[in-house]
């Protein structure tokens, strides 16, 4: 199955390959995504009985609405009360995000194919999944209110 699989992948991303085939799938999948935001963002609008993003350029729908929101996202000032452990404060969402995605590691493409080749992987990947509680405590703790934590001990405990 190896001899037939290999071949057939790195035919696949071949640049001549890539390129016209796979390319533009990548392309129509972004489109439908902008897409999709765009209308949530209109019905969302119509819904609460306001105006949906047409502030930026009524000529285009909105559209543009969208590069607005994100250049404010990537711009907005980061603000870090003084009474937090600023460490904790800053690197625990991060940490969250990175150990939600390491059980997907642990799963098995195909037969012949896993980022984690060993029989246990089922295994490894339910105990990744322990892991982000771990840093939700750790927000918690580093947010300098000791009420957050309350909620989250059981969960370790368990």
């Amino acid at each position: 199955m190896d001899e037939i699989v290999t071949p057939l992948l790195h035919l696949l991303f071949q640049p001549f390959v890539f390129i016209p085939l796979v390319y533009p799938g990548l392309i129509v999948v972004f489109s439908i995504l902008l897409f999709i935001i765009w209308l949530e963002r209109k019905v969302a609008g119509k819904v609460q009985l306001r105006y949906g993003p047409l502030y930026v350029c009524k000529r285009f729908g909105g559209v543009l609405q969208l590069l607005a929101d994100l250049l404010r996202y990537l711009f907005a000032e980061v603000i870090v009360p003084e009474e937090v452990d600023k460490l904790m404060f800053i690197l625990a969402p991060i940490l969250l995000f990175a150990s939600t995605l390491l059980p997907i590691a642990a799963i098995p493409v195909s037969p012949n194919y896993a980022a984690i080749s060993n029989e246990l992987s089922l295994l490894i990947s339910l105990a990744l999944v322990t892991i982000p509680p771990i840093f939700v405590l750790t927000m918690s703790w580093g947010s300098g209110i000791s009420g957050f934590t309350l909620p989250m001990l059981p969960t370790r405990s368990y």
